[in-house]
């Protein structure tokens, strides 16, 4: 998300995705809280939302999780996060939700921060 609206260290971490130095993995329920935000907290209309979303799919992989993960304690709602990364055996998960950055480590999952990311990154 703030990636495409502002151009700080979330920014470069996807020019880097798109420069295929790293790949993003979504999935339906991140997208649709993806739209959702666009769309109510940012008040773009439908269309703006869309736009946003054919950017993100241009330069990422989609797959399906079964949804059943319940690890984030704090905040259920982001274990589509941590559930779309083990399904896609992801090294890392990169975040600035503050839950899931409590979390820092899921079955050999990373959680880091866009900072900590791109730092990995120039290694």
């Amino acid at each position: 998300m703030s990636a495409l609206l502002w151009r700080g260290t979330p920014y470069h971490c996807l020019l880097a995705v798109r420069a295929g130095l790293a790949e993003l993995i979504l999935s339906p329920p991140i997208m649709e809280e993806f739209r959702s935000v666009l769309r109510k907290k940012f008040s773009m209309t439908k269309e703006e939302a869309e736009e946003n979303i054919v950017v993100v799919r241009e330069f990422s992989m989609l797959i399906d999780i079964p949804g059943t993960l319940r690890v984030v304690t704090d905040d259920p709602d982001d274990d589509k996060f941590v559930e779309t990364a083990l399904v896609a055996e992801a090294q890392w998960l990169v975040s600035g939700d503050k839950h899931l950055l409590r979390l820092a480590e899921y079955r050999g999952i990373k959680v880091i921060s866009a900072r900590a990311f791109l730092d990995l990154l120039a290694k």
